[in-house]
Formats: structure tokens, C-alpha cells, sequence
């Protein structure tokens, strides 16, 4: 029987409990890195759709995720993360988890079945044209998650599937497929080893190109954040201080000032403006704190 390769089994897990410990973990090692480096042939693939979340994320669309069970929790993962580290807009942001929030504690798989939630929910979304979707599934044939592809492709947005076998209907249906070429898991179908491990690295190349992109990584610094906690005040200090040579107070009185908002205290002490001007700044140049620089 020929099944798919996140169903197929890896000939080195034959045995694999009578083996020490040390080796086991090594051969697990090496198929997550056999994973990842799958990724790299899908860095063309990754760009195109870069390029189609950054004309959406320029223009104040709104990204979605949709996605079921491990799958769906590298896109919920990926859509948490976005507003603290680059600076997103959360209200420019939503998920689509099959069985909602209720299921994140038991992760039912009933609930990826249902074609229908998905065209449910990505109406309730408030996804349309000029938005994105983006769609994880390591099978490629998750109904839920082709459910939220086919009302979404239906409304005008443009979507993104990320799956793990090819020619399957997430990759057909969808605007921009990137296929993840993984090999069989070390235990068969257990796709939150490197299936998992392949996706949540696509997710961060895109996502980070889009944020160099808009100007939110600036120097090897995420200078979007706002510093709304001890450990971002302290980052957003040392960035500040990267970047403008300030003194170590400089830094403090103008995030200070900024209420936490790095790029406003980096123009502030740049160019000796107060916030308002300051924001008025870099509301002119689309936010994007490169020029000034």
C-alpha cells in the first residue's frame, strides 16, 4: 500500500526501543534536521508568498491562520508571536482552530473533519479582499482547513498553504502553495516532530522577511516592540543605545516618554524631536525607521 510520506514509516524506528538512549535521540535529532533542511527547497515558494503578506501588511489588510490539531498549533503559535516581536497589529490578526478555543486543551480530531466549520468560521473572521490566509496542514487534506481555503478563496483573499505531501488538495486549491518535502517520522503520522519542526521554520522565514520588509527588524534589532515588560524594557534600552550612542538614562527617559514605543524613542533621540513629532515622522515614511538611519 502507498501512502502518503507523513503516514509512511521510517525504516530506522524498526527497533529503535532496543537501541541506548544516546542513539535514539540522535536519530530523532537527525530527521528533525533532515526536516528542516527540506525547507530549503522551498525558499522560492516561501518568497512569493512573502511577498503577497507584505503587500497585504503595508496596505492594513488583515492576516489569518486556519489550521487543525499540531498543524494548527504551529499557525497559532506563529500568529501569537507576530504582534510581540515585530509588532503586528493584533486586531489585524485571527485564527482559525478547528473546534475553536475550547479544543486547544484536548485537541479532539473530530473536529478536523468538518468542512463546513471551516467555511463557518472564516466567515465569522472577517477576512476578505486584500487579506491573507494563511493555511497549515501537514497531510494536505485536513476538510477543515480546505473548508477555510475555499470560502477564502471564494471572498478574494489571497491564500497560502503550507503542507508536508504533495499533490494533495490544500496544495491545489490555494494561491500560493510552499511544499514541505519532509521525510517519513521516526514514529509514522506523528507530525509534530519534524513535519511540525519544517513548518514552524517556514512560518519565521516568512514572516521575518515581511518584517525587514516594513522596516520592524532594523539592524538585527526587532525595533517594533513596544516595552510593555521588564524584559522588553531592558531590550529596548540596549537596542536604543545601539542605535543612537545614547547613554544608558537617554535611553530610559525616552522610552519613557514614548510610553514603550522604540521606534518613536530612536527618532526622538536621533533627531531631538518630542513624541508627537516624532511619530508624526514615522506615520510619513509608512513606519519604516530604515531611512532615518
Amino acid at each position: 500500500m502507498t501512502l502518503p510520506t507523513t503516514e509512511d514509516r521510517d525504516p530506522q524506528s524498526i527497533g529503535l526501543s532496543t537501541k541506548p538512549d544516546e542513539e535514539v535521540l540522535s536519530i530523532i535529532l537527525q530527521r528533525q534536521l533532515e526536516a528542516l533542511e527540506a525547507t530549503r527547497d522551498a525558499i522560492p515558494q516561501i518568497c512569493r508568498a512573502a511577498a503577497c503578506l507584505h503587500m497585504a501588511a503595508a496596505s492594513g489588510g488583515k492576516i489569518g491562520y486556519a489550521g487543525a490539531g499540531s498543524a494548527g498549533l504551529t499557525a497559532l503559535t506563529d500568529c501569537l508571536e507576530l504582534p510581540g516581536t515585530f509588532g503586528f497589529s493584533p486586531d489585524r490578526m485571527c485564527i482559525l482552530y478547528a473546534g475553536g478555543a475550547e479544543n486547544l486543551l484536548s485537541l479532539a480530531g473530530v473536529h478536523e473533519d468538518d468542512t463546513q466549520a471551516g467555511l463557518k468560521d472564516f466567515g465569522e473572521s472577517g477576512l476578505g479582499a486584500g487579506d491573507v490566509l494563511i493555511a497549515v496542514s501537514a497531510s494536505g487534506t485536513t476538510r477543515y482547513t480546505l473548508g477555510a481555503v475555499q470560502a477564502a478563496n471564494r471572498a478574494g483573499t489571497v491564500t497560502v498553504g503550507i503542507a508536508n505531501n504533495a499533490d494533495t488538495p490544500l496544495m491545489r486549491e490555494v494561491t500560493h502553495a510552499i511544499l514541505l518535502k519532509t521525510p517519513p517520522e521516526i514514529i509514522a503520522g506523528s507530525t509534530r516532530l519534524g513535519a511540525a519542526s519544517a513548518q514552524k521554520a517556514a512560518l519565521n522565514m516568512m514572516s521575518t522577511l515581511v518584517a525587514l520588509k516594513l522596516g520592524h527588524a532594523v539592524r538585527g534589532h526587532m525595533v517594533n516592540l513596544v516595552a510593555d515588560n521588564d524584559k522588553l524594557r531592558q531590550r529596548a534600552q540596549r537596542i536604543l543605545q545601539d542605535l543612537t550612542d545614547c547613554s544608558p538614562q537617554d535611553a530610559l527617559d525616552a522610552l519613557t516618554e514614548a510610553d514603550g514605543r522604540l521606534k518613536v524613542a530612536v527618532l526622538m533621540l536621533l533627531k531631538d524631536l518630542d513624541a508627537d513629532a516624532a511619530e508624526d515622522a514615522l506615520t510619513r515614511n509608512d513606519g519604516n525607521l530604515r531611512s532615518f538611519l
